[in-house]
């Protein structure tokens, strides 16, 4: 009896820390490189800077030794340029990630980082690519 009392405390802790999941919020801005930087809430960057709207942001976990690194989770920025990752505790890693962002009218960036504690987001900045004569937008004789 006391075997499936055991069974069955272990079937529900298991059950309870599954379900949860944890959000990791952000914001990509325009700036001078490509790099991640965790911040405050209070920071005025996060309500008062414009962001960068339809840009991919894709969370990897460290790779390890002969290996590639693993997608966590991959998002969109939205129209003020925040996005958010949501992981089960069981996918939350210990140590650093890698943070990768793409998009139109940017220089894509990647860079390894730690994810943000509760009460802070992770600001990354990019840097904007200006369009070449050679688009057609910019050349009217195209």
């Amino acid at each position: 009896m006391n075997l499936i009392k055991a069974i069955l405390l272990l079937i529900t802790v298991f059950a309870l820390t599954a379900c949860g999941s944890v959000q990791y919020a952000g914001k990509v801005i325009p700036g001078q490189i490509g790099r991640p930087i965790t911040i405050d809430a209070s920071d005025d960057r996060i309500n008062n800077q414009p962001g960068i709207p339809d840009l991919q942001v894709t969370l990897y976990n460290e790779a390890k030794s002969g290996q590639p690194p693993k997608q966590l989770d991959q998002t969109t920025t939205d129209a003020d340029g925040r996005f958010a990752f949501t992981l089960k505790p069981t996918h939350t890693p210990n140590g650093a990630v890698t943070v990768r962002v793409t998009g139109d009218n940017i220089y894509s960036a990647r860079s390894k980082t730690y994810l943000p504690r509760e009460g802070q987001f992770m600001l990354f900045t990019v840097v904007s690519r200006e369009p070449t004569l050679d688009e057609p937008s910019m050349n009217p004789e195209k």
